[in-house]
This record gives structure tokens, C-alpha cells and sequence, in this order.
């Protein structure tokens, strides 16, 4: 573990690395003030993933700058050098294709590549995903016959290759085959096809058809018929989301705790070709940290950087991002936050994508979040555990317990408690017991306490959970939610909550209480089967055995059953069995 003191740490700015016994680097970081960073790593209350680390780090190196820029770059440089296990957000080092043309060659070609280099050629690009390069470039070559092969084109072949008497190359590489100045008017084609402008493309092919026609060369005047079929069937079927040339990348973060989505749209001429999503958890990056760091780790290992970036929201390092992709690509890279207009409604859309998309992700325990919030909790609500008192004819109660993990219930996990000292009708005894059982049985063997316990009940069975928990010394948030009015309420308070009954919280919420009861309920009705043969209600002269079945399995309990009014005896066991129920109490005065 890792022992150092903070005062020996000069307050400049620079980076840090810790490392394990091995010399290897867990973990880079970069600070204004390096005393200040390497002090909140040696706090007391941290996360896990600062305690794994602390744990794991055998020494911290220093490597001190005169700026923060300098500190940002070394910081950008070091990761990249060794890729350290504790800073791996995502990996997204992919560089997407593009389409060459290189117009100085006497018959250009359309060629598949993944660098762009400084030859005077055109790209059109980036395609993403990738078979979308390889889509065009097949109908490149079968609707206008420019070449899109890695064979010379100096019409040095004797004879054309297979793809010309498909009629899918005008084979440029074979002598007196077509024209430099025909071929040149195809690759203008492929030029307005490959940029989007589909409607010129088309008015150019309907009088390049016409015109043959009209000097009578018809089987030009069919192919130039062909192709513009061809090109009304390619045209992108995707609506320009504005107009706007060149490159934009879309960006929305969002996020809570140490769970996050980053939103993400490509946007080239005009047109959305890409949407992606990253996502980063266990993040012990400030939000405004987390901006920098993802954004950097995607454009440092492409080419493909687009010179208007926009995000969600502003954030403390956008300028020096700004900076160095703008060094990377050697031309200014615009950062910025619309407030208005189209890109500000992108942004919004991409705001509602990734909060659908942390919801799909995080399942139910995204929705608790602002109960999160409220209950002042360190993580996120992704455990908890539900307890219902319930009575078994009559006698002392018991109380089932139910698990509810990630969004899923646990039925392993479910325990019922049969009550030693609590008495019969003591609900709030009942529940004080089964909490301080249960959760001492939880430390007794090691076991995760839950982030939540629910009661099913009101401010006094939440309370009385809490005096269990008091006798453990242990401090884990409990509520009560009532069935009748379906609040929620904080151990003591006689004001609810204020949710919503039907909020998505609250559903949650409702769903874990009631299958606490449901388990309770499963409970009774087992107790009741074992019992059937001896239950009270067979000493009533008319009621035999079959007759008792179907009162416990209507009313659950002897109790119940021995309150219930004429009107519902006698809808479950008619009219002679219920006078026979009712004579009998009147007799024992019940």
C-alpha cells in the first residue's frame, strides 16, 4: 500500500503516476495543485475504486510542468504510453475509411483506404460504419464504371478483366476502350454522387441522355438511361438535418454519481451517418474532468477530426481540448455549446437519447436516482431489501423478507422470519426483531447490506426498523410506504414524501413492497395447507374439511374468518355454512 505525505508534495502544477510494486502504472493524472490532488487520494471516506487503488500502488511519481497546458499534454502523452488499468475509459481507436480520387492521374480511380495523406487527392469521408465505404464504392463500379481496382491504369493491358464484360468497368486500363474525356465526364459523375448533390447529378444524366439521343447514339443514350435510374435508386433516403458542409461532431454527457453516458452524432454534410454512445462507470472524474478526458481519448488516436465540435454543456478545460486537437489537425477545431437554433436542438435530442440510454443501461436503479439524492446516499440505489409483517391465524405475527439486486428480485435470497419475542398484534415489535436479525446475520457471515430498506407500512414501522438497526450500530437508510395513500415516509416524520404515486420511483418502489406481500401471502397459504387439518374451524358442527379449505383460502386466516359478515360467508360457503359459522361465534362470544 502506498505511504506518503502530503506536505513533502510541492503545490506546482504537473502529473502524477501511481504505481505498483512492479514499477508498472496503475493509474495518470494531471493538477493544478499536485499537494492538494494527491491529499483527496488519502481521505478517509473515498470510493472502492480509490481504496483499490491505494492498495495496489506500492509508490506515486511527480512529474511537475510550468502550466497547466504543459500538464495536460504530458498527462494525454503518458496514458498513451501505458495505458494504465485505473484510467481506461473506453477504447475507441477505430479510424473509419474514406473514398480516393486522385484527379491528376489521366484516368482516376476510386480507391478504399484509411489514411488521408497530404497527395493533393479528394476523400469523401469518413464513412462510418464502415461497409457504407464499401456499399458506394460497389455501386461506383457497377452503375458508372469508373475503375475502383488496384491494377495501373496506364492502359498497359492487352485485354480488360472480367468486371467490362459485365459491364461493370469501362476498363480505362485497356487502349482505345473509352476516352480520356468520356471517362473524365464519368468521374465528374462519381464526384456529384459521392458528395450528395443528387439532384444536379440527375439534371446532368437526363441531358447527357437527351443529347445522345438526339445525335442518334442510342446505346449511349440507354446506358445514360440505365444510369439514372441507377442514381434515383442510390439517392440517400436520409433527410438533411440542416444545411451545413463539411464535418460536425454532437455531443451530450449525462450522468449522475459515478455512472455516465456519453451521446454522440456525426453529422457530414448536413446529413446524421453515425450515432454512438459511450459508457463510463465506476468514473471518480468530476464531471467537467470526465468532458476533457473522453473527448481527448477519441481524437488522439484518429486523423478523422472534424473542425466543429458541439457539446451539451460548457466545461472548465474546453479550451485547452480546443487547443490541442487544433494542433493535432493544424487548423482550428471549434468547441462550443449552442445555445439556440438547429445544433442547440440536436444537442437536446442527443440529451433525451442518452437519458433513454442510462436508463436501458442502469435498468430500474436509474430512476431512483433523485431518491438518491434526497436520502443524501454516496452510491447508487441498486439493492434493496422489503419486509411485511404477517399474521397467521391469529397468533404471533412473522415477517417475510424479500431481495431486490440491479433491477431484479432475488428469490434466493427471500428469508421469513417466525417471531420469538414479539408478541401477537405488536407489528412494530415484529418488524424491530426481523431487522435486527436479519442484518445481524448479514454482518455474521460477511454479507452486502442492502442500500435501502423498505417497510411496508408508515412513519412508525419505518422507525421501528431503525431502532433494530440502532442496536447494530449500523447506518442504512430506511422508508415506509404505506399501502392506503401509497406514500413514502422517512423513520419518524409524519409528513410523506413528496412523489408522485405513479412516478417511475414510485412504481419501483411499489413493485418491491408488493412482492413482499405477495411472498408473505405464499407464505400464509403454505402455513394454511399444513394446518388445514387442525384449524379451529372444524370444531363448527356443519363445516367439514372441504368447506375449511375454501374459507382459509379465501380469507388467509381463522381471525378473518371469524370476523367476516353474513353477506361474504355466505358467497364463499353459502348460506348453511355461514349461519353455522356465525351460530358458533355468537356461542363462544367471538
Amino acid at each position: 500500500m502506498v505511504s506518503i505525505n502530503p506536505s513533502d508534495i510541492p503545490e506546482v502544477f504537473g502529473c502524477y503516476i501511481f504505481k505498483d510494486e512492479n514499477k508498472k502504472a496503475l493509474y495518470v493524472g494531471k493538477a493544478k495543485n499536485l499537494r492538494a490532488r494527491i491529499r483527496s487520494y488519502l481521505l478517509k471516506n473515498v470510493s472502492e475504486k480509490i481504496v483499490r487503488l491505494r492498495n495496489e500502488a506500492a509508490e506515486i511519481e511527480f512529474i511537475a510542468t510550468n502550466n497547466e497546458w504543459e500538464a495536460f499534454l504530458l498527462e494525454n502523452n503518458l496514458i498513451k504510453q501505458f495505458h494504465p488499468k485505473y484510467n481506461v475509459l473506453l477504447r475507441d481507436d477505430k479510424t473509419y475509411p474514406f473514398l480516393k480520387i486522385n484527379l491528376k492521374k489521366n484516368f482516376p480511380k476510386v480507391e478504399f483506404t484509411r489514411r488521408m495523406e497530404k497527395d493533393g487527392s479528394l476523400y469523401f469521408g469518413p464513412f462510418v460504419p464502415s461497409s457504407n465505404a464499401r456499399k458506394n464504392l460497389k455501386a461506383i463500379q457497377e452503375f458508372f464504371g469508373v475503375a475502383t481496382c488496384k491494377d495501373p491504369l496506364d492502359q498497359s493491358r492487352s485485354r480488360p478483366c472480367l468486371l467490362y464484360e459485365m459491364g461493370k468497368c469501362l476498363a480505362p486500363c485497356v487502349k482505345d476502350k473509352i476516352s480520356k474525356e468520356n471517362y473524365r465526364k464519368r468521374v465528374e459523375e462519381v464526384l456529384l454522387f459521392l458528395e450528395g448533390k443528387d439532384e444536379e447529378l440527375l439534371k446532368i444524366l437526363k441531358k447527357r441522355m437527351t443529347e445522345a439521343a438526339e445525335r442518334q447514339e442510342y446505346e449511349i443514350a440507354a446506358s445514360y438511361r440505365d444510369l439514372l435510374f441507377a442514381a434515383e435508386s442510390l439517392k440517400l433516403k436520409q433527410n438533411v438535418v440542416f444545411q451545413s458542409s463539411g464535418h460536425i461532431d454532437f455531443y451530450a454527457l449525462i450522468g449522475e454519481g459515478d455512472t455516465f453516458v456519453a451521446e454522440k452524432f456525426t453529422i457530414i454534410e448536413g446529413k446524421i451517418v453515425e450515432r454512438k454512445n459511450y459508457f463510463f462507470e465506476d468514473v471518480e472524474l468530476k464531471k467537467d474532468e470526465l468532458w476533457e478526458t473522453f473527448l481527448t481519448q477519441i481524437y488522439s488516436n484518429t486523423k478523422t477530426i472534424p473542425v466543429e465540435i458541439c457539446v451539451s454543456e460548457e466545461f472548465k478545460s474546453l479550451n485547452l481540448v480546443s487547443k490541442f486537437l487544433s494542433e493535432k489537425l493544424q487548423r482550428k477545431v471549434r468547441i462550443w455549446n449552442p445555445k439556440s437554433g438547429k445544433k442547440c436542438q440536436i444537442l437536446n435530442t442527443l440529451t433525451k437519447n442518452g437519458i433513454f440510454s442510462l436508463s436501458m443501461r442502469l435498468g430500474e436503479s436509474a430512476k431512483l436516482e433523485l431518491l438518491r439524492k434526497i436520502l443524501k446516499l454516496q452510491k447508487t440505489i441498486k439493492h434493496i431489501e422489503c419486509m411485511d409483517v404477517s399474521h397467521f391465524q391469529g397468533e404471533a405475527p412473522y415477517v417475510s423478507l424479500v431481495v431486490w439486486k440491479g433491477g431484479k428480485f432475488e428469490k434466493g435470497e427471500y428469508r421469513k422470519f417466525a417471531l420469538k419475542e414479539a408478541s401477537g398484534g405488536d407489528d412494530y415489535g415484529a418488524i424491530e426483531e426481523a431487522v435486527f436479525r436479519r442484518y445481524r446475520d448479514v454482518l455474521e457471515e460477511g454479507k452486502e447490506l442492502p442500500d435501502l430498506i423498505l417497510i411496508d407500512g408508515g412513519a412508525n414501522q419505518a422507525q421501528s426498523a431503525l431502532k433494530g438497526l440502532n442496536k447494530l450500530n449500523l447506518n442504512v437508510s430506511v422508508l415506509g410506504l404505506a399501502k392506503k395513500e401509497e406514500k413514502l415516509f422517512l423513520p419518524g416524520k409524519k409528513e410523506p414524501l413528496n412523489f408522485e404515486k405513479n412516478s417511475p420511483l414510485m412504481l419501483i418502489l411499489r413493485k418491491i413492497r408488493d412482492e413482499a406481500h405477495r411472498f408473505a401471502i405464499k407464505t400464509s397459504k403454505r402455513k394454511m395447507e399444513k394446518t388445514r387439518t387442525t384449524s379451529p374451524l372444524l370444531s363448527i358442527k356443519g363445516i367439514g374439511e372441504k368447506s375449511a379449505k375454501k374459507l382459509l383460502k379465501f380469507f388467509l386466516t381463522t381471525e378473518n374468518v371469524l370476523k367476516a359478515d353474513r353477506e361474504t360467508l355466505e358467497k364463499v360457503v353459502g348460506k348453511r355454512s355461514a349461519k353455522a359459522i356465525l351460530k358458533w361465534r355468537e356461542e363462544k362470544n367471538l
